[in-house]
């Protein structure tokens, strides 16, 4: 399909590839915290890939991608299980995707849904990648894991070429940080414009500061209120019970659907209301594309 070569990006021929007959390249440091698990991996797993909010997530993310080369080089930073990747793959047939994670398992189902991704084992603070070798870069979901985003942002700017985008969705609202948030390990849940402020810092534009899941916000801020009432103390298997009750319970359904089509005909119109269950931030390294 006329995909540009990745020997730019990582040296795919690595003696690290395909020990164990892993389907990536792994290139961790020394020394490196991961905040997710294999068990976690599994247990979000459950409800990612058509669950609406998640769906809506995905979508939003790819309309604004903004005008990209022919073949362009795209990172899925947090690529996790390979839901986005896969999404990607649909809309940039011609795209080389390249996905990093610090979760092997879920590079492995990254791999099942698109086996032509490169997918990296790699710290997002320290990423195995050239300075300005991407067009777009994507990232749902992660930076509230690390506890230094700063440096996070910084890396991704560093790899984007001038002119290119990075589309970032982040968790939402510090007074709804809740059990749920403690056991898939966020360090914080973001405070309206603390993402757009700290890119900024790191050298971004910003072109989109939005919310989504506005229109399901009422509901889930009341939820999130029982939980930090009733279940703030909350440790272990009682803990991991709660939260699956808690997955379980807000399964796909068609008015959570109807509520997303709302949130997206609300960002079409250019209307931001300033609550929601997550972040959707659009950056731009400043330059000229070449």
């Amino acid at each position: 399909m006329g995909r540009r070569s990745s020997s730019s990006l990582v040296d795919w021929n690595s003696p690290a590839n395909g020990v164990n007959g892993e389907p990536f390249v792994s290139s961790l440091p020394d020394e490196y915290t991961v905040n997710w698990s294999e068990e976690l991996e599994q247990l979000h797993e459950q409800s990612s890939q058509w669950h609406f909010i998640d769906v809506w997530t995905r979508r939003a993310m790819l309309e604004r991608l903004g005008s990209l080369p022919a073949a362009p080089t795209v990172l899925d930073v947090g690529c996790s299980n390979g839901y986005l990747l896969a999404d990607l793959r649909t809309r940039l047939p011609d795209a080389t995707l390249v996905g990093v994670d610090l979760v092997a398992s879920g590079l492995r189902k990254a791999h099942v849904n698109v086996p032509d991704a490169l997918l990296l084992q790699a710290d997002v603070c320290a990423l195995p990648l050239p300075d300005q070798c991407v067009d777009v870069a994507v990232s749902a979901n992660l930076l509230e894991h690390l506890p230094d985003d700063r440096r996070a942002l910084g890396e991704i700017f560093r790899i984007l070429r001038p002119g290119a985008r990075a589309v970032i969705v982040v968790p939402v609202d510090p007074s709804c940080y809740d059990c749920y948030d403690r056991l898939l390990g966020h360090e914080r849940r973001y405070a309206r414009r603390e993402l757009a402020r700290k890119a900024r810092a790191a050298g971004f534009v910003v072109l989109q500061d939005a919310r989504l899941g506005a229109a399901l916000y009422p509901a889930f801020w009341a939820v999130k209120q029982r939980n930090r009432k009733r279940y703030g103390l909350l440790r272990g298997d009682a803990l991991e019970r709660r939260v699956m009750q808690e997955i379980e319970g807000t399964a796909d359904s068609m008015l959570g659907r109807l509520a997303c089509r709302v949130d997206a005909a609300l960002l079409n119109r250019g209307i931001s209301l300033p609550f929601g269950i997550r972040g959707l931030t659009v950056l731009q390294r400043p330059g000229e594309r070449a």
